[in-house]
C-alpha cells in the first residue's frame, strides 16, 4: 500500500543528524567528567573561508582577545596530532557547533558522544536539521548563543558560561545522558532504533494518515518506547 500511496512517504522529513564515527570513543555525560576536565572550551576550525557568511562566526573564537576573556581552552586552527586532538576534546566542559557551510555541523554529534555539553552558535539549526526531534529537544541538552549576540561580543557570550549554576549544569548533563542514549548505535543501552521508527511513524502519519493509524490513537512507538 505505501508503494500505491499517491505522496511520497518522504514528503515529510527528519534528521539524524550528520553521524559520528565510531573512532570517537563514548564518554558518559556524568558531572564528575564535567568536573574534572581540564579545559573549559574546545573548539578547532579550519583557516580557510566559509560559505553563507559563516567565517566570520568560525573563526570569532580564535581571536587572543576573546580567549583571554576564558578560563584555560583549546581554541584553536587544528590539533595535528589525532591522539592529542581527541584527548584534549574529551577533556573539556563546553564545545562549540558553530554553523559552517551549512547550518549544521559534525561538532555536535561528536560532542554528544564524548559527553561536552555542546554550545551552538547556529539559529538555524532547530529547524533545518534537529536530530530525531520527535524524541529530543536541542534545547534541554545543548546551551544556544544567538549569533548576533556572539558577533557583538563572542568573548562575553562566551565568557557567561562561566556565571552557570551547579543546578543548570546538572539538568544539562542529564539531558544530555539522554541524548547519547538516543543518537549513538554504540551506546551500550541505545534507544536508538525505537527512535528511528517513533521518526519513521510520525512521517508516514505526514505523508498518508491512513496508513499510519497508531500515530493517530497516540498508541505504539508513537508515543513512546515499547
Amino acid at each position: 500500500s505505501l508503494l500505491e500511496a499517491k505522496k511520497s512517504v518522504t514528503s515529510y522529513s527528519f534528521s539524524l543528524g550528520l553521524g559520528v564515527t565510531l573512532d570517537v570513543p563514548f564518554r558518559n555525560a556524568t558531572y564528575a567528567k564535567f568536573q574534572n576536565a581540564t579545559n573549559f572550551i574546545f573548539y578547532q576550525t579550519r583557516t580557510k573561508d566559509f560559505v553563507c557568511n559563516s567565517t566570520i562566526y568560525r573563526h570569532a573564537p580564535v581571536d587572543e582577545a576573546v580567549q583571554n576573556q576564558l578560563p584555560p581552552s583549546s581554541i584553536g586552527f587544528g590539533i595535528a596530532d589525532r591522539r592529542v586532538w581527541m584527548e584534549t576534546f574529551m577533556d573539556s566542559k563546553f564545545c562549540l557547533a558553530i554553523r559552517g557551510d551549512t547550518p549544521h555541523t559534525h561538532a555536535l554529534m561528536r560532542s554528544i558522544k564524548v559527553g561536552c555539553i555542546p554550545v551552538i552558535i547556529s539559529d538555524m539549526y532547530p529547524y533545518y536539521a534537529p536530530t530525531l526531534k520527535s524524541t529530543l529537544d536541542m534545547q534541554d541538552y545543548a546551551i544556544f548563543i544567538d549569533e548576533e549576540t556572539f558577533l557583538r561580543d563572542p568573548g562575553r557570550a562566551l565568557g557567561n558560561l562561566t556565571t552557570l549554576s551547579d543546578k543548570y549544569i546538572e539538568e544539562k548533563l542529564e539531558a544530555l545522558r539522554f541524548a547519547q542514549q538516543v543518537v549513538l548505535v554504540d551506546h551500550p543501552n541505545s534507544l536508538f532504533v525505537p527512535a528511528f521508527l517513533k521518526e519513521a511513524e510520525a512521517a508516514m502519519n505526514h505523508a498518508r494518515p491512513d496508513l499510519c493509524p497508531s500515530c493517530v490513537r497516540g498508541s505504539g512507538v508513537a508515543s513512546g518506547y515499547t
